[in-house]
């Protein structure tokens, strides 16, 4: 390849943080850059970066990716099993793990040599790639340093909609849950790593500027940042976090997307009162202490109550995320989770059908676990007509059950009926397709 490389950074559907940040740091290392969303634009590159956010992504966008004449380079969160992008997408390389320095090693690379192998590349750490119709995967990446040019923000921003915000903000990295349905700490590590609190000014001064007006914390879990001791929280540095990011862009415009419900406090909740929207997002996941444990996600029952009596205790908003049909879950677990949402009287609910990412315990569980014990392939008796199966009968009693036992009810129409039948309809389908895809994976 020449020296003067076109690169194109491609996200399918929304500008995604990872995306924007290989982005800048490709721009800032000088060379030619374009960020694209989708694929309806003509791609002229040498080399195309994918975002790739979910695992559906490597179904959705087979036959487009495919048509990408350029060298093609996967990265994002699917990238926990690169094995299973290489037997499903046409590219060359996959990036694992974290990509600021893979990225740069390997264009280092390619503005060096004229012609190549793939096989070349064995001696990058970080990347994936097929040889001899087997997936090599080169030696672990260290972890990358969170100092860093600021990301490429597209003139557009202020029109995305990612749950409520335009754009995520990366605070800090790693996570000390160990929750198996999460792919944060396999992909980033249980020790959290903090960025300098100018840096994230800065880079919030510079989203502003282009136009972004709601920004959200991202990082896992928002409160970790600062943390300095395993599995704990630094109070002072996630209110200073808060307070100072808000002065900029005024509290209601600053999200706190999510907070696990055994590393909150006082002060915690006191910050999110004063220098955000004032909402705050629990994983509470189940009402059943036994599938709790199950899904290794380390809090209790009892702690959830505790961590939502704190919230209202201070006058924050709260929104709750629930699981269903996860692996071992019983009927009396599943009213068990029921009651607890009901008794807790939140919010707004959010309620998902447990989906396995690849490279995940869950996503394990689930490529073992046979079609006739899995809940999305037993055919739900109450909804017979509507074609559902059990898994997505719990996800759409619990999501209509939500609306009256919220704190403000809502009453239930044929629209909102036919909204959440859409809804779990849309969930069951997207994780019944990327079920095969693990059993393939696993019995190779």
């Amino acid at each position: 390849m020449t020296k003067n490389l076109k690169i194109t950074v491609l996200t399918p559907e929304f500008y995604s943080y990872g995306a924007l940040l290989i982005a800048g740091i490709l721009k800032d290392q000088g060379y030619s850059v374009k960020l694209q969303k989708g694929f309806g634009k003509v791609i002229d590159a040498d080399i195309v970066f994918i975002s790739l956010q979910s695992t559906i992504h490597l179904i959705k966008y087979q036959q487009e990716i495919s048509s990408i004449n350029a060298f093609k380079i996967v990265g994002g969160p699917v990238t926990l099993t690169p094995e299973l992008i290489m037997d499903y997408l046409s590219v060359d390389l996959v990036v694992v793990g974290e990509g600021e320095d893979t990225v740069y090693n390997i264009l280092k690379f390619l503005k060096t040599h004229s012609s190549y192998q793939i096989s070349d590349f064995k001696d990058i750490p970080g990347v994936a790639f097929k040889a001899n119709n087997q997936t090599v995967i080169t030696e672990k990446s260290n972890p990358c340093c969170l100092k860093r040019p600021l990301p490429f923000i597209p003139p557009e921003i202020s029109r995305e909609n990612i749950r409520g915000a335009n754009v995520y903000l990366e605070t800090h990295r790693g996570c000390p849950g160990n929750c198996g349905f999460c792919g944060v700490p396999c992909l980033f590590g249980r020790k959290v790593r903090s960025r300098p609190l100018e840096d994230i000014l800065n880079e919030v001064k510079y989203m502003l500027s282009k136009g972004a007006q709601r920004i959200a914390i991202s990082g896992g879990t928002g409160s970790l940042y600062g943390s300095k001791k395993f599995k704990s929280v630094d109070e002072q540095s996630f209110v200073e976090l808060l307070r100072e990011i808000s002065k900029l862009t005024g509290p209601r415009n600053l999200i706190i997307p999510d907070i696990r419900a055994d590393l909150t406090s006082d002060e915690i909740m006191e910050a999110v009162k004063n220098y955000s929207r004032g909402w705050v997002f629990f994983g509470i996941e189940s009402g059943s202490d036994r599938v709790l444990r199950h899904m290794k996600k380390g809090i209790t029952v009892d702690q959830v109550h505790e961590a939502v009596e704190m919230a209202r205790k201070h006058g924050v908003k709260i929104g709750g995320s629930f699981i269903v049909a996860y692996p071992g879950e019983e009927e009396e677990d599943y009213y068990d989770t029921i009651d607890l949402a009901d008794e807790l009287m939140l919010d707004d609910y959010f309620v998902s059908i447990a989906e396995p990412i690849p490279g995940t315990l869950l996503g394990e569980e689930i490529s073992k676990l046979s079609m006739e014990d899995n809940l999305l392939f037993q055919d739900s008796l109450k909804y017979k007509r509507y074609g559902l199966s059990i898994a997505e009968e719990r996800a759409l009693d619990f999501m209509m059950d939500s609306y009256i036992f919220r704190s403000f009810p809502t009453a239930m129409s044929q629209k909102l009926m036919r909204d959440l039948q859409n809804e779990v309809k849309s969930q069951g389908k997207h994780i019944k397709s990327i079920i095969p895809l693990l059993k393939n994976r696993s019995s190779t």
